[in-house]
Formats: C-alpha cells, sequence, structure tokens
C-alpha cells in the first residue's frame, strides 16, 4: 500500500518516533535524528526537498505484505468493516499528519483474548474492542524477542489513535518472514500529550529554522557547519576536555596492547586457523574475495565538511 503522502513540512506518523525516540524515551532511534527531520522540513518549506522514491528491497516487500498482514489480523478477529489505506489525516492544530495501512470499525464490543499470535500490552489476557481502530503493519528482518522498541509501531500507533479518537490500535509485526507478533495497544494519554507537544515545537521551529541540540558526533557535524574562525571561549568545558584527552590517551594504550596480543597469539597459531585455550576457543580464518573486474571512481564535486573528530592541543 504505497501513495500515503503527508506534507513534508509537518511531523508525521512516520517521523514522530525519531523525536520521541530521542527527546521524551533518550532511547535514540537507528536511522534518523530529531535534526534530520527537522532539515527535510525546512527544506520542504523552500520546496527544496525531494523524497526518494526509491524502496529497498526489504521495504519493497514490506508494502508487498501489508496487505495480506491486515486480512490475517481482521480474519482472526472476524471483523468486516476496514478500510485500506484511508486518506492521511490531520490534526485539528494542523501540526501534524499522519496515514494508516488499515482502520477498522468495530460496532458491537468483541473480547479478545491472548493466543499464540495475539498479545495485549500491558499484560492482559483479554480485553474488549470497540470504535476506531487502527492497525500498523510493520516487517523486520530482527527475530522476535518480545520486545517491541518503541521506534517500530508503538509511537507512530498512538498518533495514529489520536487522529481517529480511538482507544485500542493493533501493531501486526512479521520478524524474518516466518513469525507473527500482533499486539492490542491501549491509547496512552501521557504519550499522546508528549506526541502533541513534539509536534507544536516542531512546527515552530520549522518556522524559526532552530535547530534542536545534536544528539550525536554526526549529528553536530551535520547542524553546525563551521565557518567561523574566531576563537570562542569555553573555560566551562576545561574538565570535559581533560576528561576527553585522558580518554584518547587511554584508548591509544588499550588499542596498542591489543595489538601485541593478537601479534604474539597469532604468531603461536601460526597455519592454524583454530586453537583452543583454556576455555576459549580462538580462531583465526580466511576469507576469500571473488575476482572483480576494474573499478572507475566516479567524480566528485568540490564540497567542505565538517569533521566528526575534535583536535585538542
Amino acid at each position: 500500500m504505497v501513495g500515503k503522502l503527508s506534507d513534508d513540512r509537518l511531523m508525521s506518523g512516520s517521523r514522530i518516533p525519531v523525536l520521541y525516540s530521542w527527546l521524551i524515551a533518550k532511547e535514540g532511534h537507528p536511522y534518523s535524528t530529531p535534526n534530520d527531520e527537522l532539515r527535510k522540513s525546512i527544506a520542504a518549506k523552500h520546496g527544496e526537498y525531494e523524497r526518494d522514491d526509491t524502496h529497498s528491497e526489504p521495504a519493497y516487500c514490506g508494502n508487498l505484505f501489508e496487505e495480506p498482514i491486515v486480512w490475517d489480523v481482521i480474519e482472526i478477529l472476524d471483523l468486516d468493516d476496514y478500510q485500506l489505506s484511508p486518506p492521511v489525516f490531520t490534526s485539528k492544530d494542523e501540526s501534524w499528519q499522519c496515514s494508516m495501512d488499515a482502520l477498522v470499525e468495530v460496532h458491537q464490543p468483541i473480547v479478545v483474548s491472548v493466543n499464540d499470535t495475539f498479545e495485549i500490552e500491558g499484560g492482559l489476557s483479554s480485553i474488549t474492542l470497540d470504535g476506531s481502530i487502527p492497525i500498523e503493519v510493520k516487517t523486520t528482518e530482527a527475530p522476535y524477542t518480545g520486545e517491541v522498541p518503541l521506534w517500530r509501531g508503538p509511537v507512530q500507533l498512538q498518533m495514529q489513535m489520536m487522529a481517529v479518537d480511538a482507544k485500542f490500535g493493533i501493531l501486526a509485526t512479521v520478524h524474518r518472514g516466518n513469525r507473527r507478533h500482533y499486539e492490542i495497544y491501549r491509547c496512552d494519554p501521557v504519550m499522546q500529550q508528549q506526541i502533541g507537544d513534539l509536534c507544536l515545537e516542531f512546527r515552530d521551529r520549522v518556522e524559526s529554522e532552530t535547530y534542536y541540540r545534536p544528539v550525536n558526533v554526526d549529528d553536530c557535524s551535520k547542524t553546525h557547519q563551521g565557518g567561523n574562525t574566531d576563537p570562542v571561549e569555553l573555560n566551562s568545558l576545561a574538565d570535559d576536555v581533560a576528561r576527553l584527552v585522558q580518554l584518547r590517551q587511554d584508548a591509544k594504550s588499550i588499542e596498542s596492547e591489543i595489538e601485541a596480543l593478537q601479534t604474539k597469539i597469532m604468531s603461536e597459531m601460526q597455519d592454524h586457523e583454530v586453537a583452543q585455550v583454556g576455555e576459549f576457543t580462538v580462531k583465526w580464518p580466511r576469507r576469500h574475495y571473488k575476482a572483480q573486474p576494474e573499478k572507475v571512481t566516479p567524480a566528485k564535486e568540490e564540497r567542505t565538511i565538517r569533521l566528526r573528530t575534535l583536535q585538542i592541543k
């Protein structure tokens, strides 16, 4: 189900997990930062952002399997009033938009009990569903562990519930193509308030083009491009700089010791690829590379980037 395009200038259901994971949960997000999302929206505001509509193979397969997974959920729950890929929803304050993989309408309350496929958030054994219920589908190469990271569905589902004033939502995840995990979530007023506040702040930052405090070194390099060669006084960070210098010295010493120990062990192993050393099994395998044709490195335009490592004297 492709083509559910929200306004790139606004926060959306697929992007809100980035803000929530970094700024509220403090758990981080594996693929993006708040400033990455802000840059997209600022560029969109100026008409300079173009979506990359090409899909990786996992993303393409995920879209391919969305409808069958929705049908499976609907069949298990014995529902008949549903809409696949409903139109994009816009919040009343127009600070965010979100799309859904499916929206179910339950006109008569139904009781759903936990089974091998369905789980209920909070460890409940059963729950009574009614009203509008959004369904969010996820396919992932990650194995099923019983834990669902916030960035892979739960936050997005809460925004979808906000869109239709739903009391419940369903996150349908298929792991590695061979393990279904369908979980029913209840609306979380606290999380929804936080989501609303994040979206309002995001809209204001897009308007004023005020970036968030960077969350990692790469984010710093992208956010602060440099160019001002005048020294800045940061005496309050003296202890931090001293600690960084010490840690770098420790790391260099550790790396040197690792190199020396590996050299000693390899020298003793010689041509053997496996060695038994007390309780440890040490492997020094080989890797085979197939022949490849000569490649010509494509030309690159001149550019200036901010380095990701501080130089301290």
